[in-house]
């Protein structure tokens, strides 16, 4: 036990011995000067009202300093250096030469002083006007219920749109911006999420994410009868009717849609307008249900038109 002892005493006065001659060895070397190359970023500042850049800047430049070894030391933890170039005077179009002058070390920068940048020699700056506008989002995200169940409905997402902003040729040929891509697998509930959106280089969004729900509701299908048929865009002086007067379909969707669902909830009809030539077998009627449903065995497929003109005559088509 005795000997553990002392080995332990001899491990602590190595210790002890060995911080002291660290710390006395970094107190020496940090008020020693000494030169050092560091990448600091490049921005642009005091850019005029209404304008932006056209093009992104170099993100770093190489610029050599001097200094003390605890000053240099500091600025390799803050990094809080860069080189600004000032666009407040500049037109359409300038080409900066980069000086040590440029320069700027913050509040890291006692005892420092830059000596040179060593690349890059010159950067180009391009300025054009600023543009903002609402856009639209759109979904990447794709929903796939388990089977028996279906979506009810478009996706929806809050907010529906979005304030972008940035330069003027970039900004006007965009409509919308998606969402990440996301997928969700055998959903048989309501779905809700919050979805980042995709960023564009050099354009700033008004929100980054947004909140999107989606309905998903038992899939079943109800069989009616006797909907009405109606002939849309017929000739003020003609009386247009259809035979037969109805027809039968079967409607398939969400279990809650479906429960509420009411005959006159889906319009069919004929449009005159778009008839071109007369057709003996028939013309199939346009249907069209609420959202999220869908319908098929429509029955009949075809149907006969009678026409009455002004004298009452009537013609069959």
């Amino acid at each position: 036990m005795a000997v553990k002892s002392a080995l332990f005493e001899n491990f602590r006065v190595k210790l002890v011995v060995g911080a002291l001659a660290t710390f006395f060895w970094f107190a020496v070397v940090t008020e020693n000067v000494y030169e050092y190359d560091v990448d600091i970023p490049i921005v642009a500042m005091n850019i005029p009202e209404g304008k932006t850049l056209a093009t992104d800047l170099p993100e770093t430049a190489r610029v050599r300093f001097e200094g003390k070894g605890r000053a240099l030391l500091n600025l390799l933890f803050n990094r809080e250096a860069r080189v600004e170039l000032d666009i407040s005077n500049m037109r359409r179009r300038h080409t900066f030469e980069l000086q040590r002058q440029m320069v700027n070390t913050r509040r890291v920068g006692v005892g420092l002083t830059p000596l040179q940048i060593l690349y890059p020699d010159t950067v180009r700056v391009r300025l054009t006007d600023l543009l903002e506008k609402p856009v639209r989002v759109v979904s990447a995200v794709k929903i796939a219920p388990t089977p028996g169940y279906t979506v009810v409905g478009p996706l929806l997402f809050s907010p529906d749109s979005v304030l972008i902003s940035g330069p003027e040729e970039i900004i006007r040929a965009i409509d919308s911006v998606a969402t990440e891509m996301k997928e969700f697998a055998n959903i048989q509930q309501p779905v809700s999420a919050r979805l980042a959106l995709r960023q564009w280089p050099r354009l700033h969004f008004s929100t980054g994410t947004v909140e999107m729900t989606a309905d998903v509701q038992k899939l079943i299908e109800v069989a009616l009868q006797e909907i009405p048929v109606h002939v849309q865009n017929a000739p003020a002086h003609w009386r247009v009717t259809t035979v037969p007067s109805t027809l039968a379909l079967t409607v398939e969707g969400g279990e809650k849609l479906l429960l509420n669902l009411k005959r006159e909830d889906i319009v069919a009809y004929i449009d005159y307008g778009r008839i071109r030539e007369t057709n003996a077998a028939g013309y199939p009627a346009y249907i069209r249900t609420p959202a999220g449903l869908r319908y098929r065995d429509v029955k009949p497929a075809l149907f006969k038109l009678i026409i009455e003109n002004a004298n009452h005559a009537s013609a069959r088509h």
